[in-house]
């Protein structure tokens, strides 16, 4: 399934219809909210990207990972974009005993051969991930802002490695 372009309306993309093929950069608007089921693989473009201005529920499981990745056939780092977390995004909150309650989440996810994850006041939770083989930061986190100090960036069970720097 080929995607590109604004997503304007609460969109899931199914296992049933995966691999998606990202072949225009991709914008989630604010208020929307893009589901991505356990299983589901996406194949990016060079220089493609994914943009979060809303929310973004990408919940895969042990067996079944959600795979973000290049549409190359001898993958590299670098051969697409970033995914991007931006201020307006929905930041994830998490209860009073520190376990997730809503919010965007990568969890069960490989992020490979891009050129990271880019948290520009967005605050997702990062849980069971694997990201790999960018050539730049594994996650990027700009952060600081005086209405953005309380945020939290939560990143647990998961594995950052072979990139230009892990997180920084």
């Amino acid at each position: 399934t080929e995607v590109s372009g604004i997503i304007s309306s609460n969109t899931t993309w199914s296992l049933l219809s995966s691999p998606y093929i990202v072949t225009g950069s991709i914008l989630v608007n604010e208020d929307v909210t893009l589901t991505i089921q356990a299983g589901v693989e996406l194949k990016f473009d060079s220089g493609k990207s994914l943009q979060i201005n809303g929310e973004l529920i990408a919940q895969g499981t042990g067996e079944n990972k959600i795979t973000f990745t290049s549409n190359e056939s001898s993958p590299a780092a670098g051969d697409w974009g970033k995914i991007s977390f931006f201020d307006s995004s929905v930041d994830a909150v998490f209860a009073n005993n520190g376990t997730y309650s809503s919010g965007s989440i990568l969890e069960y996810c490989i992020v490979e051969y891009g050129s990271g994850i880019y948290l520009q006041l967005g605050n997702p939770f990062f849980n069971y991930c694997t990201i790999k083989h960018h050539n730049d930061v594994g996650i990027k986190i700009d952060n600081y802002n005086v209405s953005n100090s309380g945020a939290t960036v939560k990143v647990t069970n998961s594995t950052i490695s072979y990139n230009n720097r892990g997180i920084e």
